[in-house]
């Protein structure tokens, strides 16, 4: 018969034994989503769970996905990620079979959210926005439609509201937009400042901190969300956040100082979300505008104190507004359509009228009126040696302008036209008027 001890040291050791096998249930390896590739990440999820039944020959309702421009296809349709989270509406897949796992659809959709790319993109290079469709994330809330949140993955780019762009959108895609860098505030939070206490006040504060972490902004000004130091402004700062807004910041972000020069989607084509004459993003611009002029009147700052802001965006300005040059004997387009410059290999190429506006920012700025023709080289793909040709559309490319890879208009002969080359995004390096030969 054992002993009072020895039981006693039996039950102790069983309870820390379930106490272990508790702990790992609920302790599962986080999914690592960094760096989701096609080749080495979603091409074998594919191979393990979709194939035989999506092979070349056994293509089940016409559908194969054994080679990159197949998945592309239902990417962009938006079927395979409504398919693998098994929306309403769609045939959950794999066919008579488990889910995947958490993790696999995870990795999926990570890499969809990185722009879906054969390779991934080169360092250092613009990613031009995009639309990333993915399911409802753990814990957010369930969609009233069709279980899918579609955002635009940009600056600009706004999630549903009341999500988080951090869990739908992509912030190393929206740092290759725009330079970061960890400027302080220009102002500190006072910790004592009474409005803390004002509900009215704070919960307006709230909805607006709401707004700004549904859109791309949440990258650059919100530490909390982001695990960076943020430049200028920060929405989780202890305190009210406004106050580390120079007085021309608040301007900016009511609108009284336009900064349309940024770019902006419509809002039908963000989720509701307008930047047209505010500072970020917002469902309700009368609402963020009458914020930000309430500080504005807090701080005593008057119109004619906004008159006399420095213009916003001002080297950006200077950018677009940059007259053209003649074109030398070594910029210019051939007979046979051979389009040459001088300056380096380029990823993106115009043809346009003289006069038109330069190129700026996308997603409104980067294709004026009177452009005849744009050709851009996909992220992920080396730039363009000069030698291309007019209207065409080479491997690792792809042409924006005329839509639908139309023709574009036949130069006519003896009449001026402007060429307008850029090795990036606002780093032009041709932009010259040529005579059509």
């Amino acid at each position: 018969m054992k002993s009072r001890n020895s039981t006693a040291h039996i039950l102790k050791g069983a309870a820390l034994y379930m106490a272990v096998l508790i702990a790992a249930a609920g302790c599962k390896a986080p999914c690592d989503t960094s760096n989701a590739t096609f080749n080495e990440t979603v091409l074998p999820i594919l191979t393990s769970n979709c194939y035989p039944c999506h092979q070349a020959n056994s293509a089940q309702g016409g559908i194969i996905l054994e080679k990159y421009e197949q998945v592309q296809a239902v990417v962009n349709n938006k079927k395979l990620v409504n398919v693998i989270n098994h929306n309403p509406g769609y045939a959950a897949m794999p066919l008579a079979s488990r889910k995947l796992s958490r993790c696999d659809i995870e990795k999926i959709q990570a890499w969809i959210r990185s722009g879906a790319y054969e390779t991934p993109p080169l360092e250092g290079v613009f990613i031009q926005p995009f639309q990333s469709c993915q399911g409802i994330a753990a814990g957010d809330r369930v969609s009233s439609d069709d279980n899918l949140v579609c955002t635009s993955v940009a600056i600009s780019g706004s999630t549903e509201e009341g999500r988080s762009f951090m869990e739908y959108g992509n912030c190393d895609v929206v740092l290759t937009q725009r330079p970061y860098f960890n400027i302080p505030p220009y102002n500190e939070v006072n910790p004592l400042d009474p409005r803390q206490l004002d509900r009215k006040f704070m919960a307006e504060l709230r909805w607006i901190n709401s707004q700004v972490r549904a859109s791309g902004c949440v990258c650059c000004h919100d530490t909390a969300s982001s695990g960076r130091k943020a430049a200028v402004w920060d929405i989780s700062a202890p305190g009210i956040w406004t106050d580390q807004l120079s007085d021309q910041g608040v301007a900016i972000l009511s609108g009284k100082v336009s900064s349309e020069i940024l770019g902006k989607f419509t809002a039908e084509n963000n989720n509701g979300f307008s930047r047209d004459s505010t500072g970020f993003p917002t469902t309700d611009v009368p609402r963020v505008q009458q914020f930000f002029n309430n500080e504005l009147t807090r701080r005593g700052v008057t119109d004619a104190d906004i008159a006399a802001f420095d213009e916003f965006g001002s080297f950006l300005i200077d950018i677009i507004d940059t007259p053209p040059d003649n074109c030398t004997s070594e910029e210019t387009i051939q007979a046979d359509g051979k389009i040459f410059w001088t300056g380096g290999n380029a990823r993106y190429v115009y043809v346009k009228e003289v006069g038109s506006k330069n190129p700026g920012v996308p997603p409104s700025n980067d294709n004026p009126e009177g452009v005849l023709w744009r050709l851009d080289v996909l992220a992920n793909v080396a730039e363009l040696s000069p030698g291309i040709v007019y209207g065409g559309i080479p491997d690792g490319t792809y042409q924006v302008t005329p839509g639908d890879n139309a023709a574009p208009p036949a130069l006519v002969s003896g009449q001026k036209y402007q060429l307008y080359v850029l090795f990036d995004i606002l780093q032009p390096i041709c932009n010259c008027i040529f005579t059509a030969p």
